[in-house]
Formats: structure tokens, C-alpha cells, sequence
């Protein structure tokens, strides 16, 4: 089946939200079961926007989502403050229900994880008395940390259930992480996150009246159920989004001043077997996009390849652009390869550092170094600086896909030294880790630990490295050691 062509996004806050309505997420959803290849949705909120402002992890994972959708009305307004308005909103507490009405008139098979003994039970009660047809079923697993939950009978209950949606309510980062990590190998066609949503199946919270879910007043509502939980939260989302919204609208008239730029030398657009060279000019705008002439790379890029967008003659970029550029981005890493800007405008850095998205999107002086950018290149041992080092540097990324071979790799090397007292991982080039990333530094934590006087180094972490380790308080167990001087 041919690649479902990705709906508009309007980038707010560093997220990319898809400008689709509730029946077309569900014509979206019968789409994705019939292609049958793995892929992750998120229903994000103003809150999901801002831990992702403050997690780099969860951005990267909302970026490369096939849909994000956007459950909250103050996104909403903050779209057409931007001016790329969205269109409504999709909020998860109303998609669930939605989906369970459609999947029992078309015999989908949904499985709900996570949500609580409590609440679980009561919600597969209420969808089966409410939908007789409906095949559903669930397991909420023991209480336990991201990295410590029992993969093995989580993956074995869904694989038994063999369901077409996988509705996943460990609340968020933990869901959209654990999605992130385990999608693709429990091949369940879509999985999502869904929060809170168990609850109100169970009846255990209420939803607001109609009327406060389209004023955006719902929050109201749901602070006089958990005031507690609650209040701290909501707070701090509201202070999040008076100052991210001015940073971006302040991003985006700044850019109707003149920037001095140094465009590239015209080229047209390039092909070659592993590096797509696109330019962008002018003015990257909801225009632009609606006349056609900018559009996401094609979809059929070969595996492995890397685009290179040529941003040095754009000279405004706004939100609707922005989406078209994390189109490209997420096709680009779903290939194997990757996506570099080649020496992008004032305009264009200064609206990216706004929204955070500078944390993600590499940039480069010519279209010659994206490759080595990215670190799309072999893992290699380096010399060690003293003896009984053994010096492992790794590039590009630090992921789930990567994590078997990694894995394989640094416990030979290890094995193979037995006169080695310092596990050294050079992560100076490691642009991105994820929590399957993570999980592999504690696993080379334990296994130098099992030798006598020796440890584990890591050796030059950049800053998107360290805030995963920070967020997950494993900073202060794992060693950390700056790049030595060349």
C-alpha cells in the first residue's frame, strides 16, 4: 500500500500538531490497520508541550510520530495566533470512545495497557456492556520504572490478544516513551498514548459539560476533581505558555526586519544514491505550502538517505513552514537516514532556537558534511589515552534500533580486554539518545562494575545526552568525563 500522504502541521511551542478532525483520524486509523506497519500516534496537550520544551527525548518523539494530535483547546488558539490555524480538537477522551464504536462495527481488536487495577477492570466493563461486538482486552502491568517494566510479559499478553490498536495509559513521558521504544517489535499497527482516558471509561473522574470543553475552560473542571495533583501543573502550563507563545510570535515579526544572509550559490535540486539536496527561498509560509510550491521531500526516498535543505536565501519561515520542514525530517529518519539544514538564513535559526527545534535540527556550513553530521558512519575503537582503556566511540544516535548492535558490540570488545579497567564510551558525536539508549549505559554500568576495579566513562556527552540522563537522576551514578583537548 502506498505511503499515506502526511496531513498539514502547524508547529506550536516545538511540537508539530496535524491539522486533521476526528473523522479524519479515523479514516486515518482504517488506513494504517489495512497497511499493517507499526506506527505510534500522540494525543498532546499543553502539557505534553511543555515537558517536551524541558525533555528532548519526548520532543524527538512527538516530532517523529505519524500524527500528532492536538487535545487542548488553548493550542487551538495559540495556532491561530500563529497563523496556521488548526482546525478543531481531537482530544484523546473523546478519540477513545470513537474508536471503540468503529472498531466494533469493523471488527478491529483493541487492547488496552496500563491504567490501574482499579480502573482497568471498570473500563473493559463499560466498553463491552456499551459495544457487545467489540473485541478488547487489557493488562495493567505491576508498578514499575520505565527501564525496569517486564517487557517480556507485557509483549506476550498484546501478542496473545493480537490487537490492531494498543491503547497505552501510563501517563505521559512514561507511554510516549515506552511506545517509542517497543512499537515496532510488538507489531501492533497503531499504538498511542491515552493518559488519562482509562479513568473516565471507569468512571472514575467526569467529563466536563460540553459547553467548558469548547470554551477551554475544561481544566476548571478537572482541577475541582484533583486539586492537589492538579493545581501545581496547571499553573505551571499556563506560565509555559504566556512566555513560549510570545517567544514565538516575537520569532516570527522579527523576522519582517531585514537579516543579512549569505545565500549559497544557486544549485538546482540534487538526487544522488544517499543525499537529497533541496533550496528553499524566499518566504516558507502557509502561501507557499497552499500554491504547492513547497512540499515535503517525496516518500519514496531510497533507505538511508540524507536531506540536505539549502535554508540560506529563505527569508520567512512561519509555523505552517516549520511543519513542512519536521515532515521531511521524520521521512528522512524513518528511511535510516537523516535531515541537515546547509547554512539556514537568521530567520530561519531564530525561529528554530524559539520553538527548541535547533536541539534536534543539525546544521551544517556545505551539503558535503551531513553525513558525517549525523555520524551515519560505524562505531570504531579509539586509542586509549591511558592504559587499561578501552576506548569505544560511538555516532549519530543512540536508539532503540541501534541498541541490539551496540549491545553485541561493546560486550565483545569488553570481553575481548580483559586487562581493561575503564569501559570508555566516547559519546562526543552522539547527537540524540533515547530511554532504549539509556538502558544500554546502566547495562555497561553493571557489566563494568562485575569486574573488579573497573568502571564505566562516558566520555564527552553533549547537552541533549545529559538531559536525558538528568530527567531519569542517573547523572549523578554514571561517571562523566569532558572530551579530552585536541
Amino acid at each position: 500500500m502506498a505511503d499515506l500522504a502526511p496531513p498539514r502541521s502547524a508547529v506550536i511551542f516545538g511540537v508539530p500538531f496535524h491539522d486533521v478532525t476526528m473523522d479524519e483520524t479515523i479514516a486515518r486509523l482504517a488506513a494504517v490497520i489495512a497497511r499493517r506497519d507499526p506506527v505510534y500516534w500522540a494525543t498532546a496537550n499543553l502539557d505534553f508541550a511543555y515537558q517536551a520544551s524541558e525533555d528532548v527525548e519526548l520532543q524527538r518523539i512527538l516530532v517523529e510520530a505519524d500524527l500528532v494530535l492536538c487535545d487542548g483547546t488553548p493550542l487551538v488558539w495559540a495556532s491561530r495566533a500563529l497563523g496556521a490555524p488548526l482546525r478543531e480538537r481531537v482530544a484523546g477522551s473523546d478519540l477513545v470512545p470513537r474508536i471503540a464504536s468503529e472498531a466494533a462495527a469493523r471488527g478491529w481488536k483493541l487492547f488496552l495497557l496500563g491504567g490501574g487495577d482499579d480502573a482497568l477492570p471498570l473500563a473493559l466493563e463499560k466498553l463491552r456492556a456499551q459495544y457487545p461486538s467489540l473485541q478488547v482486552d487489557g493488562y495493567s502491568p505491576p508498578y514499575a520504572k520505565l527501564l525496569e517494566m517486564d517487557f517480556e510479559t507485557i509483549s506476550a499478553r498484546i501478542a496473545s490478544a493480537r490487537p490492531d490498536v494498543l491503547l497505552v495509559a501510563f501517563g505521559c513521558p512514561k507511554q510516549e516513551k515506552w511506545i517509542y521504544m517497543n512499537h515496532r517489535r510488538l507489531n501492533v499497527p497503531m499504538s498511542v498514548g491515552v493518559g488519562a482516558t482509562v479513568d473516565f471509561l471507569a468512571g472514575k473522574f467526569r467529563r466536563a459539560p460540553r459547553w467548558m470543553q469548547a470554551t477551554g475552560t475544561e481544566w476548571l473542571f478537572r482541577l475541582s476533581q484533583e486539586p492537589r495533583r492538579l493545581f501545581n501543573r496547571y499553573l505551571f502550563d499556563l506560565l509555559f505558555f504566556v512566555r513560549a507563545l510570545r517567544a514565538q510570535r516575537r520569532a516570527l515579526a522579527a523576522q519582517s526586519k531585514a537579516f543579512s544572509s549569505t545565500p549559497l550559490p544557486p544549485a538546482a535540486p540534487t538526487t544522488t544514491a544517499n543525499l537529497k539536496i533541496v533550496r528553499w527561498q524566499d518566504r516558507i509560509d502557509a502561501a507557499a505550502i497552499a500554491t504547492g510550491r513547497i512540499t515535503p521531500p517525496a516518500a519514496d526516498i531510497l533507505p538511508g538517505t540524507v536531506i540536505a535543505i539549502d535554508a540560506s536565501a529563505v527569508t520567512f519561515l512561519d509555523s505552517s513552514g516549520l511543519g513542512v520542514l519536521l515532515t521531511a525530517y521524520r521521512r528522512a529518519v524513518a528511511s535510516g537516514g537523516g535531515l541537515v539544514l546547509v547554512r539556514p538564513s537568521p530567520a530561519v535559526a531564530k525561529l528554530l532556537a524559539a520553538v527548541k527545534l535547533d536541539r534536534l535540527i543539525l546544521v551544517v556550513d556545505e551539503p558535503g558534511r551531513a553525513h558525517a553530521a549525523l555520524g551515519l558512519v560505524a562505531p570504531s575503537q579509539s586509542a586509549p589515552l591511558a592504559a587499561g582503556d578501552l576506548v569505544l566511540a560511538i555516532q549519530g544516535e543512540f536508539t532503540a534500533q541501534r541498541v541490539p548492535g551496540l549491545t553485541r558490540w561493546i560486550e565483545s570488545g569488553w570481553s575481548a580486554r580483559l586487562d581493561a579497567t575503564r569501559l570508555v564510551l566516547d559519546l562526543s558525536t552522539v547527537r540524540f539518545m533515547d530511554s532504549s539508549g539509556l538502558g544500554l549505559l546502566l547495562r555497561c554500568h553493571r557489566l563494568a562494575a562485575a569486574r573488579p576495579g573497573a568502571a564505566l566513562i562516558l566520555r564527552g556527552p553533549g547537552e541533549n545526552i545529559r538531559n536525558v540522563l538528568r530527567l531519569a537522576k542517573v547523572d549523578s551514578l554514571l561517571r562523566i568525563e569532558d572530551s579530552p583537548a585536541a
